[in-house]
């Protein structure tokens, strides 16, 4: 019989006499015959797939039903997260456009293959930028890796997405595409630009009207199709949805997890669904204060796909998750505007656009979060947007439900170790160079546990047994109780 640790933090002593920390809700197989003094004797299974047996502290609590699990998996700049439901779906939004969101999946969901593949209940791409959905092409790459633990086989039951597909940034001949083209086909309504192609499924855009990303991305959804035909009996579902299509989510409804969903917000041209298209913002950081979008600026690409991300509200009990993906100054007034006051209320708030200086702090106010994630990370100068921005950081303090606030971040949360000097051999005719060498040694992945009232978020460090945790619980009525500590139980030694 399958028990969950029912505490903070639990110290497991393994057999050959190493330690490795388990978290609440994590799964443990008891073996009461094994117990001696002040010692229970357990199986569970280490970050790594493998099963462990041995110790941990014979007061340890146990439960007996699972609990939801969040986390926020460090990608560098860009987002990617995991859900996985008390009834045991599971859910991705985005995954960076690098290897370690298929890195970390593919560690956390070991032993996949061609014909037993890991079923995916649902792929949430939140809009169609590179850093949110180019790194899940990756895991489809990891088959091909015969080192243990570096592959997954995946096999999505649906995947989600907001309809913009980007076109190449030059059309044939080599003239470069304007932003209102950027989307295919656009009309003007009342002065406002309307992009009006939005694609069902990506796949139905001509090849040479995807841009690189999106072309290998319908590769990758060709590839999972067959797979998902075989494990399940159904092609991948692969849906356009906006904020007038909350039943896509109908599927977690019957474990108890709801979602009111937010955006993309469509409106009618033609007869047919649009996205209005956003403009460029404005430098001065005081207008982001405003309750009204600043008016002016050229029609931006960048900010219609970013404004007309995926967002939505999920509760589980009395805790609330809001999901933004990069949503910015123009689409969350828009947003709050159009939802009713109390559906942005949330326990836990996925922060935008990675802690980018263009939001609107009237949505912050009304979502009034506990905890607050960013996804953001140094990664090269090319992708240096300085987030996230101080700006950002102090409205999230005063908009916070607590005091003090409870914000992580994945570029905070990781951990480096100096390893010394290093020479970079001359190549591409460049000389020999002498550098400084670091070595990621912790990934800044943030957990969020719940069990519907009760919360725990948590993170790692570089340092064995060091952690940053924070535990609450939350009412029907949305009040907070900190608890004093996270609970940590240390297997006793022999």
């Amino acid at each position: 019989m399958t028990d969950y640790l029912d505490d903070d933090i639990v110290l497991l002593r393994r057999d050959d006499g190493s330690t490795w920390e388990h978290y609440w809700g994590d799964a443990v197989e008891r073996d009461p015959a094994g117990d001696v003094a002040g010692k229970m004797r357990v199986s569970m299974v280490g970050q790594f797939g493998q099963a462990w047996s041995g110790f941990v502290d014979a007061r340890t609590a146990l439960r007996s039903t699972p609990i939801l699990r969040l986390s926020m998996i460090d990608v560098q700049q860009g987002d990617g997260m995991i859900i996985e439901t008390a009834g045991g779906q599971t859910i991705f939004i985005d995954g960076g456009d690098n290897k370690l969101f298929a890195r970390h999946a593919a560690t956390r969901f070991p032993n996949s293959s061609a014909a037993a593949p890991k079923i995916v209940d649902a792929i949430i791409v939140t809009h169609g930028d590179a850093d949110h959905f180019d790194g899940l092409t990756d895991i489809r790459k990891s088959e091909t890796d015969t080192r243990p633990g570096k592959a997954l086989f995946l096999a999505p039951k649906r995947v989600f997405h907001n309809g913009l597909v980007k076109r190449p940034t030059t059309k044939p001949g080599g003239a470069r595409r304007p932003d209102a083209e950027m989307f295919g086909a656009s009309k003007k309504v009342g002065g406002i630009s309307f992009a009006t192609e939005l694609a069902d499924d990506p796949r139905t855009v001509a090849e040479i009207d995807r841009n690189g990303p999106f072309a290998t991305w319908c590769a990758t959804l060709d590839h999972w199709d067959a797979r998902t035909q075989a494990a399940t009996g159904a092609p991948i579902a692969v849906r356009r949805i906006d904020h007038l299509q909350g039943d896509a989510f109908d599927f977690l409804a019957q474990e108890g997890v709801f979602v009111e969903l937010h955006g993309p917000i469509s409106e009618t041209v033609d007869g047919s669904p649009a996205l209005r298209f956003f403009r460029d913002p404005p430098d001065d950081a005081s207008l982001m204060t405003g309750t009204v979008p600043p008016t002016g600026g050229s029609v931006s690409a960048s900010h219609t796909i970013n404004g007309h991300s995926i967002s939505f509200r999920m509760r589980y009990g009395n805790v609330r998750f809001l999901l933004t993906g990069d949503l910015n100054h123009e689409s969350m007034a828009m947003l709050r505007q159009a939802m009713p006051q109390a559906s942005l209320t949330a326990e836990i708030l996925k922060v935008p656009h990675h802690g980018a200086a263009d939001f609107e702090m009237a949505y912050l106010r009304e979502a009034s979060s506990v905890v607050s994630l960013i996804s953001s990370g140094d990664e090269s100068e090319a992708k240096e947007y300085i987030h996230p921005r101080a700006t950002l950081m102090a409205a999230l303090g005063q908009a916070s439900r607590g005091t003090p606030a409870v914000i992580f971040n994945t570029e905070l949360a990781a951990f480096f170790a100096y390893r010394g000097t290093v020479m970079q051999p001359a190549r591409d005719g460049n000389p020999e160079r002498r550098f400084e060498g670091f070595e990621r040694t912790n990934f800044g992945i943030v957990h969020i546990r719940t069990d519907g009232e009760r919360v725990l978020a948590f993170t790692h460090s570089g340092k064995k047994g060091m952690n940053e945790a924070y535990r609450f619980t939350v009412s029907a009525t949305g009040s907070i109780a900190f608890a004093p500590a996270a609970i940590k139980r240390s297997a006793p030694k022999a």
